[in-house]
Order: structure tokens, then C-alpha cells, then sequence
């Protein structure tokens, strides 16, 4: 499913399977559309996937407001019992969150592979690395 939020560019796109779920923003994330991006991702934990990927590698722009809403979302991913990491390759979204010391609680990873990856190793989530 995908939509444009008001006053953005920005869209979402999510796409799972019986293991995961690749929640994926493009555009700027910026103060308008941070509440609408926490409520997005509120539905998708309130579905319980086995494992939620945040997919930022298609986004350009991410306030702080935005890091927030991702913030609130990983902790109640988090306390539901849901795996949940951030993907991004962006300058834009990778150096707030490693100069802020944010990485380590969004699970930063640089591609999906490596979130899969790290999904399959710490979590035992299997189809999302793509084996049984």
C-alpha cells in the first residue's frame, strides 16, 4: 500500500511475508509528516509481524521530529515483542542518528540484506534472510 502524506513527498510501501515486514518511506521526512509516519508504523506493529524493517534508503531528508516518531515506534515494536531495525545508506538519515548515539537503539543497518541478515542471527527469523 502506498500514499502520499499532505504537504510531502513523502510515501510509504509495505510488503511482507509470513516472517517480516519491510516498511519502506521515501521522500523527506520532515516535522509534517512525522506524525502521520509514527501512525503508519503503529498499524503495521498492531498487525505482529515477526520482524519489522524500516526501510530509509530512499529517503533524503530526516528531521528531528521524524527521528522521534521512529524512536517511539522502535520502543513499542520493541516491548511488543517485535525485532525491529532501521535500514539506510543515506547520509541524510545515517549521521543524525550515529552523532546523536541513536544507532544502537534503532538497530541501524546499511542495506537489507544486512538487517536480514542480523534479523536471521539474533532473532532466528529465517524467511527474511530468504532460507528455511
Amino acid at each position: 500500500m502506498t500514499g502520499p502524506f499532505p504537504h510531502s513527498a513523502a510515501t510509504f510501501t509495505v510488503t511482507g511475508n509470513l516472517d517480516s515486514t519491510v516498511f519502506a518511506a521515501t521522500g523527506d521526512l520532515d516535522c509534517t509528516v512525522a506524525d502521520h509516519l509514527h501512525g503508519r508504523l503503529l498499524d503495521e506493529i498492531t498487525l505482529r509481524p515477526r520482524a519489522l524493517i524500516v526501510d530509509l534508503t530512499r529517503v533524503g531528508f530526516c528531521s528531528a521530529r521524524a527521528l522521534r516518531a521512529l524512536l517511539a515506534a522502535s520502543a513499542e515494536a520493541h516491548a511488543a515483542g517485535i525485532p525491529c531495525v532501521t535500514v539506510s545508506d543515506q547520509q541524510a538519515v545515517r549521521r543524525p542518528i550515529t552523532l546523536l548515539k541513536l544507532d544502537h537503539v534503532l538497530l541501524l543497518h546499511e542495506n537489507l540484506a544486512a538487517a536480514r541478515e542480523w534479523l536471521t542471527v539474533s532473532h532466528g527469523v529465517a524467511d527474511v534472510a530468504g532460507h528455511r
